[in-house]
């Protein structure tokens, strides 16, 4: 790389230092600029550390005029990427990155009613007349592609079916939520990206008397070799979970791009291991057994590849930093015990031929796993079947086959060792539970979506999954009657119970009318894919990561992609 100066001493005389065209440079030729040099940050293609660990661009901030880092040693700056000139600057200095003549870029927003993998392909008419049916008029996309590692070609391609075409993301949510609600549906976003957005970035460092100034990308990071040693100290990154914003710490790369609305995009570039290490804390105990971590790792990492080239094609990022995604805490996050499992796994992945499954996990399935198709308006999966959670030789008889209303409350009050009942964690707690809720709580979540059936006369189940979990059921009332379908929105009608697998009891007015729901249920989650309480549970018996997996997702191959 050509080096513009070798330490900033030689730019302090310089008021301002300018990367980007001339004013006078036609439109065209600013535009093509533009594409040129944030092209590579949309592409879904692999590129690898020098460890041979493939690069995960990670969306931790949006929506910012100003965002502030220290690094923790000399970085380099690099305003036309890689391969470009670049400025040597000196660390532990506050250096700040701000926007000007921001330009949003120009999307539809489009909400997926439903995904198929390419061996499901011939469903899709199918699909879309049910969705014309319904009155709405699907798009389909093809996303994801082939992608190589180590000379092996494994395929991430999808279907997307999706209804909406919006102008703005607010108007999508808007129909995701609608379709939840009525549908069940996953309702993830895809954005079509029409033209880029664009951004003027100035940038400073605290007592350095010089700006420096790009269009449309900035890249960050350490000197040659020091990339994972690097640290960034950046303020006001909201919390994952809960109210507020802290300080975290990051390492890798930084790019600063435009997001969708031509503010300010930060995404950290680091090998996918080490993103592990600062994610796996988040969805499970650290203080698990090693099988457990394990199991969770490759979960997690096959939460990344599944994403690749499927999720967020029209932001500057892979996967986004935050729970739409996975939880990417940084460096602050990594405990010893999680980053061995990372190291422990490196590389495995679980696949079903060249497919890289989708790996769902809940936090206490409640002894019994649900079918992926029971829970979401979704094509079935093969490896996402619902069955027991209990040794084989100590399941009773009588809930091999499913739980129905006929042997729920039997299923409830069965003394048999499930494993996320013996788990030795306090998310072991969900495995039963007992919950009280008024009858206005469900009266007013079925008129916030128009369908206020006056006052609740009586609630018919019409059909469980096979893990006993409610997703059909009719609520009858003075002035109708409603059809609340999908694990999820059960839950919700109910004030947001812990789980769709209960049991329920009925207290009524003396008019007759509904006054109190009284449940009792089993598990926290939607209960499709692994139990991470009982992996944890399994693990304690002595299980291996191998034994997790093969016995919450149905036959996959665990193998290493690097």
């Amino acid at each position: 790389m050509k080096s513009i100066s070798r330490w900033i001493g030689a730019l302090t005389a310089v008021a301002l230092v300018v990367f980007a065209a001339a004013p006078q440079a036609a439109a065209q030729q600013q535009d093509l600029s533009t594409a040129d040099r944030i092209a590579m940050l949309y592409a879904p293609q692999l590129n690898f550390t020098r460890g041979g660990d493939p690069l995960i661009r990670l969306g931790i901030l949006e929506g910012r005029e100003e965002v502030e880092f220290t690094p923790s040693e000399p970085i380099r700056l690099m305003p036309q990427g890689p391969q470009g000139p670049e400025v040597e600057l000196p660390g532990d200095v506050t250096y700040t990155v701000s926007i000007n003549d921001s330009v949003p870029g120009d999307y539809k927003h489009w909400v997926t009613v439903d995904r198929l993998t390419m061996d499901q392909r011939d469903r899709t008419d199918a699909v879309i007349r049910e969705w014309e049916e319904r009155g709405y008029e699907p798009e389909t996309f093809e996303v994801g592609g082939h992608f190589a590692v180590r000379g092996e070609v494994f395929d991430s391609r999808a279907i997307l079916v999706t209804v909406g075409g919006t102008e703005t993301r607010a108007e999508a949510h808007g129909i995701r939520r609608r379709l939840q609600a009525q549908y069940g549906i996953e309702g993830d976003l895809h954005s079509e990206r029409l033209s880029y957005p664009s951004a003027e970035f100035a940038f400073r460092g605290a007592g350095l008397g010089f700006t420096i100034r790009h269009r449309d990308v900035l890249w960050v990071t350490s000197r040659s070799g020091r990339e994972e040693a690097i640290e960034y100290e950046i303020p006001d990154i909201p919390r994952a979970y809960g109210q507020g914003s802290e300080t975290r710490r990051y390492t890798g790369e930084l790019i600063f791009a435009p997001d969708q609305n031509g503010r300010i995009a930060v995404v950290n570039s680091l090998g996918t291991e080490r993103v592990l290490k600062g994610t796996v804390p988040s969805e499970i105990f650290a203080s698990a057994p090693a099988g457990a971590l394990q199991a969770q790792a490759i979960a997690a990492r096959n939460h990344i590849f599944a994403a690749i080239g499927v999720r967020n094609l029209a932001d500057p990022f892979m996967l986004r930093a935050d729970i739409y995604d996975q939880v990417y805490g940084g460096i602050d996050a990594e405990d010893e015990r999680t980053s061995a499992a990372v190291e422990a796994t490196r590389g495995q992945v679980m696949l079903d031929g060249k497919r890289i499954v989708t790996a769902n996990y809940s936090s206490n399935a409640g002894g019994f796993t649900e079918n992926n198709e029971n829970v979401w308006d979704a094509r079935p999966q093969s490896h996402l079947r619902g069955k027991i959670d209990a040794p084989e030789e100590a399941v009773p008889a009588e809930f091999r086959g499913g739980i129905t209303d006929d042997n729920i409350e039997a299923f409830l009050d069965a003394d048999f060792p499930a494993y996320s009942r013996e788990a030795p964690v306090s998310s072991a707690n969900f495995y039963r539970w007992d919950a009280r809720v008024d009858a206005t709580e469900a009266r007013s979540w079925l008129a916030a979506r128009d369908e206020d059936v006056g006052a609740l006369r009586d609630v018919e189940i019409i059909d469980r999954g096979v893990s006993g979990r409610i997703i059909r059921l009719r609520v009858v009332g003075t002035s109708g009657e409603a059809v609340v379908e999908r694990e999820l929105n059960v839950r919700r009608l109910f004030g947001g119970l812990r789980s769709g697998l209960f049991a329920m009891d009925i207290e009524r007015g003396p008019d007759g009318n509904i006054r109190e729901f009284q449940f009792r249920g089993a598990g926290f989650g939607h209960g499709v894919g692994m139990c991470q309480t009982g992996a944890i549970g399994m693990a304690e018996e002595g299980y291996g990561h191998r034994d997790i997996l093969d016995h919450y997702y149905r036959d996959i191959e665990v193998r290493a992609l690097y």
